[in-house]
């Protein structure tokens, strides 16, 4: 009675339950917030060359440059690895492939609004299985895969490790002007 006589009440169960409520709608509010600004940032990926030449062993260098666009703002990029296989068009899709070596180093770091190159060769041993593979260079429709694990960095917090898997093409090495594709989502 002494709590009453003061002026104070003492809390009964709905006053408890509308601060649990409380509570829950701003862990809530924190939780979404720190979803919304560590959700990944939007990159795309362009061929933006692709050639090739005889290299010193008298087989065949295939080379692409993949120009990786960030266009965030606020999230930069960390490539953890990156792998690009390339297909010819002389089979069925995706039957006849070849591992590109990225010549680009691993990891890399892309900031804010930028457009970095990563730069990769195929190096076809001379011989039938390269006029094969390249249908003996009159082969005009090779794909490449495009496949990076990579993390965004928000400030100086970093995301969850993300897949990215893209296709690009058709791409022609043999054209007399250097190839270029578009990429879409895999």
């Amino acid at each position: 009675m002494a709590a009453v006589a003061a002026g104070r009440r003492r809390p009964e169960a709905k006053h408890y339950i509308l601060l649990a409520l409380a509570a829950t709608l701003a862990a809530a509010a924190v939780v979404t917030v720190v979803f919304v600004v560590l959700s990944p940032a939007r990159v795309g990926f362009t061929v933006t060359s692709a050639t090739s030449h005889r290299s010193g062993d008298g087989g065949l260098l295939l080379s692409l440059t993949i120009a990786a666009a960030n266009p965030s703002r606020r999230a930069a990029v960390r490539y953890q690895s990156m792998f690009v296989d390339v297909s010819n068009n002389t089979g069925p899709t995706w039957t006849n492939w070849v591992r590109a070596s990225v010549k680009t180093a691993m990891p890399l770091v892309q900031p804010e609004r930028n457009v970095t190159r990563i730069h990769a060769t195929v190096d076809l041993v001379g011989g039938k299985w390269a006029e094969e593979f390249t249908g003996k260079k009159t082969s005009h429709g090779f794909g490449v895969i495009v496949t990076t694990m990579a993390r965004f960095k928000v400030g100086v917090s970093l995301t969850r490790l993300y897949d990215i898997k893209v296709s690009c093409g058709p791409i022609d090495f043999f054209a007399k002007h250097s190839g270029t594709a578009n990429c879409t989502a895999a």
